[in-house]
């Protein structure tokens, strides 16, 4: 991992207000560098163990008076079942020995009284502590999900979707295994332990002392049973992956194998990743098959040898120190020595639940804790003022983020990477000087502009014989060097929120200038409102990119853009992508009826909208198409639409984006999938739909871009607009764009 991306990580979550200005600098030793990589054999937790039990009781602390009586209810369950063998040893000896049917009766009916109360309790407890469970569940679900709409497009660029999707079901379905069951097992455990020594002791010391005896070697076996198990238990769910991995991968790619051939390949592929998981999970069962017939080896000869004492004692009446064993004390004592040792073997098992807990929530807390990279302004723009549709990219730089490469990185980056971290290591001191000065230059910085635009206000002069200008230095550079450096934590959360931006902004630009480098440089370009702009270049040149920037899926690293004068960043992103209405290539339809997909853009859609959306069916040609269908609109598409053709379901993409009326449409080469007549189609309601329209079309058939009024030449190489010009122009200037459309269409003549 990058050294820039693990300072992200660890600024995530930061706590706004400003901490006093006195530092005390960690040592170095103390620097925590913890940081999760998904799939690594031993996790380090980047969050502390009270800080993971405090967030999970956060959830709990919801249903706290239910949680709370739920436990109260398993520790009386426990309590009860616990106290039966006492009045067992009773009945026995004062009942049946002693043959008084009075005691026999009252305390038997007392016997089964306290089963029945224990089996109510017991199953309240069990099904309360589920409900609880079910709602943590529940919340932490939501809140993944509410959180991961917030996130940017480069938070997932950078991370593999099913790791997320683990996340969300897996890591969490491990919380639940942990609350549901594993709370109960460890307090009943735990009160089992207690209440089972302190009977035994009230039965008779001597063989209660004797019994213990036993528990160093039991406790040397249980630890030596979880240290093997763990390691066993790890490779079975790493080899479980690969297999999932394997049939995962093969579903999604049968056409490709069945289209060469390459079934018993597969099928090879698959065995050796299943064998490997047989292996794995037959020696788990080995362990368990060898450790707990050991112990229950060792239990019962402890049981022989409690007997043969016990049954002495009680056969020739022996009393050791005052205390005599009778018959029901010695059934009570075996009774309780067998449930003994259970709750120690059940602790053990619970640490490797324990664990895979607490990685789980480790993960999860740290998607939580991401930091949105594209967050909403406080006070943003009325989308009301974006009605007419003009755009403008103002000097715009960008570049892809490129995440853990090191080879990525220039050798001089790298080696003053190493030296700054040396630097900041040994003085710590130091970052806090440079943070204080460059919260000073950005305070004169501000000031300066402030009292510049009151100064020319007042004397209209620009302000001759006022300020010269904002302090001395460059708080950019200042930015850029502790950017560059290794900050403790506990350091940077004292930073002001002016110091932690910048900071913050120069990181993100030197992980982009020493990765993938840029993809689009110095794009300066206006589309006036109700035009048609063509977007043409190689594949890699950006003009798909162009597309995410506009509709704010990233942000530029420098310049702007702009909507009817508006900057992008001033508008509330769910308003600004609501204006588009967008068309790629690759479409998404959603499983529910084609009507559900066409109106997905509408929550509740009054009975208007879905007028519209017959009309606009009519309109592109696929209400023809729809009507042929036995349950028409209320059709049931499956897996992104599978069972209509490719240009079936570009038509119901294109009807989707024109149903909202859109401020602005984008076709991201919308027709290069489609047969001839469904181009036909598209590209005649195109023509009719971007009149008076801000239209923007990606793609490379000389169709659907001639008559655009303002067509675009972007170059992988420079990363720039190298043409820009109509059809006509850039043909008469025989550059690219010409020798790009001879590419395309090789048996016509270009005109």
């Amino acid at each position: 991992m990058k050294e820039e991306e693990k300072h992200e990580i660890n600024k995530n979550g930061i706590d706004s207000k400003k901490q006093p200005t006195e530092i005390k600098p960690p040592s170095p030793s103390g620097h925590r560098r913890m940081f999760h990589t998904f799939g690594q054999e031993k996790e380090k937790l980047k969050h502390s163990r009270n800080k993971l039990n405090g967030w999970i009781f956060s959830y709990i602390l919801n249903n706290k008076y239910s949680f709370i009586f739920y436990l109260i209810l398993i520790v009386a369950s426990t309590a009860i079942i616990s106290i039966n063998p006492l009045l067992a040893a009773n009945i026995i000896d004062f009942g049946i020995v002693a043959r008084n049917y009075d005691f026999l009766f009252t305390f038997s009916i007392i016997y089964c009284f306290l089963l029945v109360i224990y089996i109510i309790a017991s199953f309240i407890g069990q099904y309360g502590l589920g409900k609880v469970s079910q709602n943590v569940v529940f919340s932490i679900r939501n809140d993944i999900f509410s959180q991961l709409q917030k996130m940017s497009m480069d938070y997932f660029d950078k991370r593999i979707s099913g790791d997320i999707i683990s996340v969300t079901t897996n890591d969490v379905d491990q919380l639940n295994t942990l609350i549901s069951g594993q709370v109960a097992i460890i307090i009943n455990s735990i009160v089992t332990i207690i209440l089972t020594i302190v009977f035994m002791y009230i039965l008779n010391p001597i063989l209660a002392t004797l019994s213990l005896l036993i528990i160093p070697i039991f406790l040397l076996m249980t630890y030596l049973f979880r240290k093997t198990v763990i390691g066993a238990f790890k490779k079975t769910r790493k080899t479980i992956s690969s297999v999932t991995s394997s049939i995962q991968e093969n579903i999604s790619g049968v056409k490709v194998v069945q289209a060469y051939g390459q079934e018993k390949k597969a099928e090879k592929e698959f065995d050796k990743a299943n064998k490997a998981n047989y292996d794995a999970s037959f020696k788990v069962r080995k362990i368990f098959s060898t450790f707990f017939p050991l112990v229950q080896l060792i239990t019962n000869v402890m049981t022989v040898i409690i007997l043969l004492i016990g049954g002495f004692m009680a056969i020739g009446s022996v009393s050791i120190f005052g205390f005599v064993v009778s018959v029901g004390v010695l059934t009570a004592f075996i009774t309780y020595l067998s449930q003994f040792f259970r709750p120690f073997m059940m602790l053990g098992q619970l640490q490797q639940i324990l664990e895979g807990s607490y990685a789980a929530s480790d993960r999860i807390l740290s998607l939580l804790e991401e930091e949105v990279e594209i967050p909403d302004i406080e006070n943003p723009k009325s989308i009301d003022q974006v009605d007419a549709g003009e755009i403008y990219f103002q000097n715009v730089n960008f570049g892809y983020r490129f995440d853990g490469n090191k080879d990525s990185e220039s050798k001089k980056h790298r080696m003053l990477k190493r030296l700054r971290k040396k630097r900041t290591i040994e003085n710590p001191e130091m970052i806090v000087r440079m943070a204080d000065s460059l919260e000073k230059l950005l305070r004169n910085q501000m000031s300066y502009k402030d009292s510049s635009s009151v100064s020319s206000t007042d004397t209209g002069s620009g302000g001759m014989g006022g300020s010269s200008g904002p302090a001395k230095g460059s708080p950019k550079m200042i930015a850029r060097t502790l950017a560059m450096m290794d900050i403790p934590d506990v350091i940077f959360k004292q930073f002001s929120n002016s110091v932690k931006k910048v900071i913050k902004e120069q990181m993100k630009l030197i992980e982009y200038e020493t990765s993938k480098g840029y993809v689009l440089k110095d794009i300066d370009l206006k589309v006036e409102a109700g035009e048609t702009l063509a977007i043409v270049g190689e594949t890699g040149a950006g003009k798909t990119t162009m597309i995410k920037l506009l509709s704010r899926f990233y942000d530029v690293n420098e310049g702007k853009i702009t909507i009817d004068g508006i900057d992008i960043k001033n508008l509330k992103k769910d308003d600004l992508r609501r204006i588009f209405g967008l068309v790629s290539q690759n479409t998404y339809l959603f499983t529910g009826t084609i009507k559900e997909n066409l109106l997905y853009a509408f929550n509740n859609p009054p009975e208007e909208i879905e007028k519209k959306m017959i009309s606009v069916s009519k309109f592109l040609g696929l209400h023809n198409f729809v009507e042929t269908l036995p349950e028409k609109y209320e059709t049931v598409l499956i897996e992104n639409g599978s069972n209509i053709s490719i240009g079936q379901r570009q038509l119901i993409a294109f009807a989707r984006a024109l149903i909202t009326d859109p401020t602005i449409l984008i076709l991201d080469e919308a027709t290069s999938s489609v047969d001839p007549y469904t181009e036909s189609l598209i590209q005649d309601a195109l023509d009719k739909a971007r009149k008076g329209r801000t239209t923007i079309i990606i793609a490379h058939r000389l169709s659907t871009i001639k008559n655009a009024d303002q067509i675009i030449v972007l170059d992988k190489e420079t990363h720039k607009i190298i043409e820009k010009g109509s059809h006509s122009e850039l043909l008469e200037k025989d550059g690219k764009y010409k020798r790009l459309l001879q590419m395309q269409h090789k048996d016509i003549i270009i005109e």
